[in-house]
């Protein structure tokens, strides 16, 4: 396999030849933030609303001074030109360094080639599992996933695309997704307590094109009741969900609405301009 050039705290290297220090207090305490971006055809759709969103996870975080978003753009760039391949991720990743009493952001970014998911995951649809899980600090993307990767193996037994959390009766997002429903030709999406993502926002402009999308809390009664059912997130686009724990959606059939906008969300990211 490849071993692309990397970037870490001011040195660019090998992806393999990384090494986190043990004053890095993402490591040692979980103190970090991401972000993922998706490069299509050498370039990166939403480029400026995922610094952005890592901008406000620098804030959230308190650091000394946050990492500019020119710095990341020309670490970026210069990974491109290092690493000339066309389908691609980006991670980003912010954690902290304390001296002399402050806390100094260490950056980490690495480039991996995009391996696309296998077409019968968005022909057939894939499984969720269902955890009860109020998550801390929703609204910022950090690294702590301890709640997901605890259910590791049981994702794994029940052959799940990923893991949704709810809290008392409502649903909020899955643990690497936003999460959608469809009822009666409308669309809804969870508004609160949640990750707004980038895919999501896209998502919605790239829907209400054609159909009405309504932000707000969705129960789980009203889950298992959708006619349809989707994830979103950077690397799956928009992916159908057939099975909920033991249960199907509907007929366990990708719906209409979302068999419309799998393809059409694509030519969306392929042809947006900032």
């Amino acid at each position: 396999m490849e071993d692309l050039t990397a970037y870490r705290d001011g040195v660019y290297l090998p992806k393999s030849e990384i090494k986190i220090g043990l004053d890095d207090q993402g490591f040692e305490r979980g103190f970090a933030v991401f972000d993922y971006c998706r490069e299509r055809n050498g370039e990166i759709p939403f480029l400026q609303q995922h610094l952005n969103r890592l901008e406000e996870g620098q804030t959230f975080l308190r650091l000394q001074k946050n990492a500019a978003h020119e710095e990341i753009k020309q670490v970026i760039t210069t990974l491109q030109n290092e690493n000339p391949i066309q389908d691609s991720y980006f991670k980003i990743i912010i954690s902290g360094r304390i001296l002399n009493k402050e806390i100094h952001p260490i950056i980490t970014i690495y480039r991996d080639n995009y391996k696309a998911y296998v077409k019968t995951s968005y022909q057939n649809g894939v499984t969720l599992i269902l955890q009860e899980y109020a998550k801390p600090f929703p609204e910022i993307k950090t690294t702590f996933y301890l709640a997901s990767l605890r259910e590791y193996a049981r994702m794994a037994e029940s052959n799940a695309e990923d893991i949704l959390f709810y809290f008392g009766d409502v649903i909020r997002e899955c643990a690497r997704c936003n999460i959608f429903i469809v009822k009666g030709g409308l669309i809804y999406t969870p508004e609160k307590n949640i990750l707004k993502g980038v895919t999501r926002h896209h998502i919605i402009l790239c829907a209400r094109k054609e159909f009405m999308v309504i932000e707000k809390d969705i129960s789980v009664k009203e889950l298992f009741e959708a006619d349809e059912v989707f994830i979103s997130s950077t690397t799956k686009g928009i992916m159908p969900i057939n099975k909920i724990e033991d249960r199907l959606i509907t007929s366990g059939e990708v719906g209409p609405v979302t068999q419309f906008l799998i393809p059409e969300f694509e030519i969306y990211c392929n042809t947006y301009v900032d």
